[in-house]
């Protein structure tokens, strides 16, 4: 139901009008054209998956479905028909449209809306952005079963901000479907999910389209939700395909009915050279992040010459380990770290400077106004945004990142005008600007599509020629070459290592 020529005559009362209507739309950001004269429309019974790369226009598209976002001024138009008369303000699509993706999840964090996650969901239950009255019973228990019906009730009492970030990202579905909305929108919901995870996420999605109509962005037509039946290709804001999804895009099956498990390669172990020298040690530590053990009794020595790929489940404890190594969390009573590799680590900054790490939550945080340019400079102090002058060879380099990391067309672009993925790209480039003893990635290819998963795969092999050890905690099936060590880590223990 896309073919831009069709009649927007009064429908006969055998046919149901398009619920969303695009004609010749555009939307600009930041001065910039994303959208180019978009035609599409929302059928009855259609499910779609919106498939495009990095900044090619998926989530503008979804904000613009969502009404978060209008046509530009003489850019086409947008109409909404939920029953009633044909809308062009977006004031009931509000309330009948849900849109769950990077931008909701990253408000939580850098507003520090700490709430459990059956709160969460109860603010879905009353639809406001956050708890703003005591529960009663009922809505509790009406918060829960959504909680079970995604296989997260073991989360209910958990704070948001201490799940892992594929945990947040299904306690935020909950509380979308909470909504009870007439079309529930996800934006790359599969991002930093394990394998597990997203079986029983890509279940849900097939579950709930018997009742509310469900539009998907993902950056590939692979592993789709059996459900989904309409595919919609975005390339450089322009629609370049749609029509029926492939059946050969769809999940597939095991002769059990599971989707088989997405393997990270196996590190590539070399014999340790046994006179290598030890960059960090940990002994017997276990963190306690809100009266629970994330990590237990943890011993683990960062050699040089050392590349570690930390894999787990979601929550299993990688995020925390990755904040123990960079001095953000300390090891309960009885355990220790110590930074015997690095200079003068009690000085704060100078561990900064050591010691890079790049994550879902720094780049939530990261809401300084600052271009491209700026936030990659920001990274030789550290700071978020640039606060000085940069010399002459720190310019330099500045434009050397910017060419290998594909950003320089973007240097002069807000970062928060980026797709997810583009901003990703950025902050690596921003963490290794002083060429770091470590380099700490919290699942660095989450949101980035295979093209640019590539480059940067590549680009983080530069980073190791150039001196810096990598510990990288990912779900991601990567090519491993590049790391020699592998851990494997459980309910918040060390399961298995390679060394």
């Amino acid at each position: 139901m896309t073919d831009s020529d069709r009649s927007e005559a009064a429908p006969t009362p055998t046919m149901a009008r398009p619920m969303i209507i695009l004609r010749n739309v555009n939307v600009a950001l930041a001065g910039n054209t994303v959208l180019h004269d978009v035609s599409w429309e929302l059928g009855a019974g259609e499910h779609w998956a919106i498939i495009g790369a990095n900044g090619s226009g998926k989530t503008t598209f979804l904000r613009l479905l969502a009404g978060n976002l209008w046509p530009a001024p003489g850019g086409g138009t947008r109409r909404y028909d939920f029953g009633g008369d044909l809308q062009t303000d977006a004031v009931e699509a509000l309330g009948k449209i849900t849109l769950v993706g990077h931008e909701l999840q990253d408000r939580y964090t850098r507003l520090g809306w700490n709430f459990d996650a059956t709160d969460v969901v109860i603010s879905g239950l009353a639809r406001t952005d956050v708890p703003r009255r005591e529960p009663n019973a009922p809505d509790r228990i009406r918060a829960r079963g959504l909680l079970r019906k995604l296989k997260l009730l073991h989360l209910a009492e958990r704070p948001f901000l201490e799940l892992s970030r594929g945990e947040q990202r299904r306690v935020l579905i909950a509380r979308g479907l909470a909504f009870k909305p007439s079309v529930l929108i996800l934006d790359e919901p599969l991002a930093g999910l394990d394998p597990q995870s997203r079986r029983a996420l890509n279940e849900m999605i097939d579950d709930v389209t018997s009742e509310t109509t469900v539009i998907c962005s993902y950056h590939a037509a692979a592993n789709l939700p059996r459900s989904l039946n309409r595919l919609l290709r975005i390339e450089a804001g322009h629609i370049v395909e749609s029509g029926p999804v492939p059946a050969a895009a769809k999940m597939p099956t095991t002769a059990s009915g599971e989707l088989p498990a997405a393997a990270i390669p196996t590190a590539n172990a070399t014999p340790r050279n046994m006179t290598a020298r030890p960059i960090v040690e940990i002994e017997h530590a276990s963190v306690w992040l809100d009266h629970r053990r994330a990590l237990v009794d943890i011993d683990w020595t960062l050699y040089e010459g050392e590349h570690w790929q930390i894999t787990g489940p979601n929550g299993a404890g990688k995020s925390t380990l990755l904040r123990l190594l960079h001095g953000q969390v300390r090891p309960a009573k009885g355990g220790s770290v110590r930074f015997v590799g690095i200079d003068n680590p009690e000085n704060v900054w100078s561990l900064r400077r050591q010691i890079a790490w790049v994550s879902p939550e720094l780049q939530a945080g990261y809401w300084y106004p600052s271009n491209v340019r700026e936030c990659i400079a920001s990274g030789f102090d550290s700071s978020i945004g640039q606060t000085r002058r940069l010399k002459p060879d720190e310019n330099r380099i500045v434009d050397e990142l910017l060419e290998q990391f594909e950003l320089a067309q973007f240097e002069k672009r807000n970062v928060k005008a980026l797709s997810y993925g583009q901003f990703r790209r950025v902050l690596i480039a921003r963490a290794v600007v002083h060429s770091p003893k470590i380099l700490l990635l919290d699942e660095p290819w989450e949101g980035l599509d295979p093209g640019h998963l590539d480059l940067v795969t590549r680009e983080l092999g530069q980073v190791i020629a150039r001196g810096s050890q990598l510990v990288c905690a990912t779900h991601v099936a990567i090519n491993g070459a590049e790391f020699n060590r592998e851990m494997h880590i459980e309910n918040g223990r060390i399961s298995s290592m390679t060394s």
